[in-house]
Formats: C-alpha cells, sequence, structure tokens
C-alpha cells in the first residue's frame, strides 16, 4: 500500500482550492481522468485515460507493479513515459494549451498528486506553484524531482533583465532585448527541453530517479534510457544537417514566447528577442513597435508564433516588416492526440525543427 499522504496539510489546499472553484460539487472530490492523463500499454504507446484504466491502474500501483507519476509539462511527461516504459504510469499536471508559467493547479490536481509516487518538475522558477503544490500534496516519502537542477550551470542560458521588459540575449548568439521570467533579472531560462541535447540530460535524471524509486526495474529503465538518448542524438545530427542548408544571411528570428534560446544555441541561431513581455502579459503598442524596429534592424526573415498563446501581434509584426509569419511553433505542447504514433517529445521537437529550418530557407529533407 502507498504510505499516508501529508494529509493534514493536503486537506487544507484542497479545500482552499474547492472553496475557489465553488466546493459544493462532489465531482470534484476526486481526479477526473483526461487527455492529459497517459497510460502505457506493452508497447509503450500513450493512451487516453478512463476511469476504469485509471481504477486498474491504481489497483496495479497498489499491488507494486506500476509507479503511478506526475509531471509538470507534457514534453517532460513523455520523456518520463519513454524510460518508465510499462512500469510507469505518467499524468501531466499542466493541460494541453495552458500556460506553463501561470497555471493555477484545479482541486483534482491535488488528489492526484495525494496518490502518487512522485513528481517529476523541470524547476528553474517555471511554475514555482506547481512545485510547491507537489511538496505539500505528496506522500510523505515521495520525492519532487527537479530536471532542471541536475543540468550543469554553463549548459543553461541566463536571461537579463533590462528596463524595457523584454529579455536581451548577449551571448552572441540571442540577443536579450527584456522579456525575462517573472521579471527576476538575470537567471536561468526554464524552457530547457527545447535542447535535443539536453534532454539527452533530462533523461539520465529521469532514469536516476525512476531507479531509486523502482530498483526492481534499473536494467529496464537502463535499456528505455539508452534508446532513447542514442533517438535523441539521432535527431540532433539530422537538425544539425537540416539547418546546414539554410542561407547563410538567414540564421535570425524572432519568436514571440521566450522558450527557444537554448534551440538557438545549439544550432547557432541568432534569436533577436521574444515578443512576449515578462509578465506574460500582451505586449503594448510600444513593446511592438520596438519588435518591428528590431527586425527591421537585424533583417529577421521569419517571427514565431506560440501555440499557448493566441495573439495576433505576430501577425502585424510580420506584416509592418515583410517578415515571414510561422504560426506552428510549439514548446510543450505534442502534436496528434494522445495514442497517436507522433504525440511525443521526439516527433514534436523533429517538428519544430523542420519549421524553422523551411521558414528560414532551407531543405528539412534531413528530417523526414
Amino acid at each position: 500500500m502507498r504510505p499516508h499522504s501529508r494529509s493534514l496539510t493536503t486537506s487544507l489546499v484542497l479545500s482552499l482550492l474547492l472553496l475557489a472553484c465553488g466546493g459544493g460539487d462532489p465531482s470534484a472530490d476526486r481526479a477526473t481522468p483526461t487527455e492529459d492523463t497517459v497510460a502505457v500499454d506493452d508497447r509503450g504507446d500513450a493512451s487516453t485515460g478512463t476511469d476504469e484504466a485509471a481504477d486498474e491502474a491504481t489497483d496495479e500501483a497498489e499491488a507494486g507493479a506500476v509507479l503511478r507519476v506526475v509531471a509538470t509539462v507534457a514534453p517532460v511527461a513523455d520523456l518520463v513515459r519513454r524510460v518508465g516504459g510499462d512500469r510507469v504510469e505518467v499524468d501531466t499536471l499542466v493541460p494541453a494549451g495552458a500556460d506553463s508559467h501561470t497555471y493555477e493547479p484545479r482541486p483534482q490536481d491535488v488528489v492526484g498528486l495525494s496518490s502518487s509516487d512522485a513528481f517529476f518538475g523541470v524547476g528553474l522558477d517555471l511554475n514555482p506553484a506547481s512545485v510547491a503544490l507537489a511538496e505539500s500534496s505528496l506522500p510523505e516519502d515521495a520525492p519532487v524531482l527537479l530536471l532542471g537542477e541536475h543540468l550543469a550551470s554553463e549548459d543553461l542560458v541566463h536571461d537579463h533583465t533590462h528596463d524595457d521588459g523584454h529579455t536581451h540575449h548577449d551571448d552572441g548568439h540571442t540577443h536579450d532585448d527584456g522579456h525575462t521570467h517573472d521579471g527576476a533579472g538575470p537567471g536561468p531560462n526554464p524552457h530547457v527541453w527545447t535542447s535535443v541535447r539536453l534532454a539527452g540530460d533530462l533523461v539520465e535524471a529521469i532514469r536516476e530517479g525512476l531507479t531509486d524509486l523502482d530498483p526492481e526495474g534499473a536494467e529496464a529503465y537502463r535499456q528505455r534510457a539508452e534508446e532513447l538518448r542514442s533517438e535523441l542524438a539521432d535527431l540532433d545530427d539530422a537538425i544539425v544537417d537540416a539547418v546546414a542548408t539554410i542561407p547563410d544571411d538567414q540564421h535570425t528570428l524572432v519568436a514571440y514566447h521566450d522558450a527557444w534560446s537554448y534551440f538557438a544555441r545549439d544550432y547557432g541561431f541568432d534569436l533577436v528577442t521574444a515578443v512576449q513581455p515578462s509578465d506574460y502579459a500582451e505586449p503594448s503598442a510600444g513593446d511592438v513597435r520596438e519588435v518591428i524596429d528590431l527586425v527591421r534592424e537585424h533583417d529577421v526573415p521569419a517571427v514565431f508564433g506560440s501555440e499557448v498563446f493566441p495573439t495576433d501581434v505576430v501577425d502585424t509584426i510580420a506584416a509592418e516588416t515583410g517578415a515571414t509569419y510561422v504560426g506552428d511553433l510549439a514548446d510543450d505542447e505534442l502534436p496528434g492526440e494522445p495514442g497517436d504514433p507522433e504525440h511525443g517529445y521526439v516527433e514534436l521537437m523533429r517538428r519544430n525543427a523542420a519549421t524553422v529550418v523551411e521558414a528560414l530557407g532551407g531543405d528539412a529533407a534531413a528530417l523526414e
């Protein structure tokens, strides 16, 4: 059986969340499986959870056959799923289409965490509220594993806040124009999973975490992690080959959300700016004008939108400058639907790389 949860703290948090959501609905007393609940079959494919499947998974977990864990965002959840295989059931805390920075946990999140064996987060201030909730809601001996803390400090991209509220990347490949996270001054960008190279390090941290939780599965986790890291290395090679086809004067871009610093660094792009202010609000007219000036100054060939921040601003910037508008770049929303073969981290980054390469005049054949 699972250890008792931190029942007093969890009950208090749950009560407050229930009051905030209107309280009296009995259906809020248990977690409702959604498309973000990932069950794993014998082939390792993701499938949409159901009440019946969730009940069966609970029984299996209590029998010691399956770990139940929660991961903060979909890309991390998929990496955990790939390493865990049929020994691990993974739920995603932040639903598809939600902002991972500002997501506010729901009552069912408390319930789900209270019966889980671990929480896999990014850390690096991606969503401190989710980490705090996990710390207060998990069973007493269930760890909160922040994968970003396993990365070497020299591998992290630091953002530098200026008075204009935009992030300026000044490391030679990215120019921070003032959009940072929580407006907290220099700090590591938390979107580490957008680096396929760092994803290999995240996989190793996940393997270690799962092995500590389930020593009997150590060899299975080792094999699956090794296979996944090899797959990521192959993808990295393919991205390098595809990026090499981009004309030399087309390696400059602008993104709406500040999620692409690592991708830009890895593959030699000049990321001029992120459009969105550091408080994640809609850019003001002054913000838009500043970005338009930067796009013109740097002769940026393409501006990229964000799947979780629908806005006409990027389209406006493109129209004003003649840059190509690309609206389908995704940093934390997996392609397809749960259960689809393409619904995973590797395909997410393959598609993102192809999108960037083609928008900048290159040939993405290496990524097919």
